[in-house]
């Protein structure tokens, strides 16, 4: 199923409300493996025990891109919004990263701090971990959306058979640590940011000071710039990412898409054919918006996403 959402071009940007450490509910650590995780858990009001939700950012992101969808959230449930491992405010390092390692991470994470059956709300690389976890029915998922899929896995099969040796050699050439942290050197300076950032956020005239600082904070973290080595070296291998539409189709919970129809990240046009693997998926298409809407529109898609949640089963 498939619905284009009315377009609404939401008037209260990030810089009329509170400053977001107020808006993300209190952050802790939680010490995974010997790594240093954050997380931040909002109790909600509302005492009729309904699930949590727990939700995971996007690729360079981190848990303050819910800081708009956060406070609207917790009025119904509690929330928890966790940093992926190498993300945000969670440790930084050489490690193995990938969606295997971060599904164990969030794995863990439901068993020994949540501990009760949750729905998850994931945006780009967090959708993927969702999905993936999704998967598991012990992590006990009662509903997942998902705000753009990029299905990495697809990239190595995109390619001709026979080109495929000499584009991962090329590859493998330009990925040298001095080269990848000569290009994190660059890529965290402000102008450069900004730019990406009018990218991911077309329906912004103007990207604030607040988001550009909420992006920028984590570059500057200790062990940084190893840890953008080890990502950048691992994105295009074998196993970084299970085949999206694999994945997708053997989920048995109720599955809600949101894509931006301006998303310059992860086009809109690949969205019917994730959708089209399960037929618990409800596809809505979002106009005006990007790759970001959970940032970008928080009041749009937390309507949206409580009705689909009261619509299904009542959750």
């Amino acid at each position: 199923m498939m619905a284009i959402a009315q377009d609404r071009k939401e008037k209260n940007s990030p810089t009329e409300l509170k400053s977001w450490p107020q808006r993300i509910g209190v952050q802790r650590s939680w010490l995974w493996r010997g790594w240093q995780i954050r997380y931040s858990f909002w109790r909600s009001s509302d005492r009729r025990g309904r699930s949590p939700i727990l939700l995971l950012h996007g690729f360079g992101a981190a848990l303050e891109h819910w800081r708009g969808l956060i406070p609207q959230l917790a009025q119904d449930r509690d929330v928890y919004a966790v940093d992926l491992l190498g993300f945000g405010g969670s440790r930084k390092g050489e490690a193995n990263f990938g969606v295997p390692l971060w599904t164990e991470q969030l794995e863990d994470f439901l068993r020994l701090v949540v501990r009760r059956p949750v729905i998850l709300l994931g945006n780009s690389l967090g959708s993927l971990v969702c999905a993936t976890l999704g998967q598991n029915p012990k992590n006990q998922v009662q509903a997942i959306a998902l705000l753009s899929v990029p299905d990495v896995a697809q990239r190595q099969a995109m390619l001709p058979k026979p080109l495929r040796p000499i584009v991962n050699g090329l590859e493998r050439s330009a990925m040298q640590p001095w080269l990848l942290k000569l290009i994190f050197r660059l890529a965290r300076q402000p102008l450069v940011l900004k730019n990406w950032l009018k990218l991911a956020y077309p329906s912004w005239p103007e990207i604030d000071a607040e988001l550009l600082a909420i992006v920028q904070a984590p570059t500057c973290d200790q062990d940084a710039d190893t840890a953008f080595v080890a990502l950048s070296r691992r994105v295009g291998q074998p196993g970084f990412a299970p085949p999206m539409a694999e994945v997708l189709a053997q989920v048995q919970c109720p599955i809600f898409i949101l894509w931006g129809e301006q998303d310059r990240f992860v086009p809109v046009a690949i969205a019917p054919k994730l959708a089209a693997t399960n037929p618990q998926i409800n596809l809505t298409v979002l106009p005006g918006l990007g790759h970001c809407p959970q940032d970008e529109a928080p009041a749009q898609i937390y309507e949206l996403f409580s009705q689909w949640l009261e619509a299904t089963n009542g959750l």
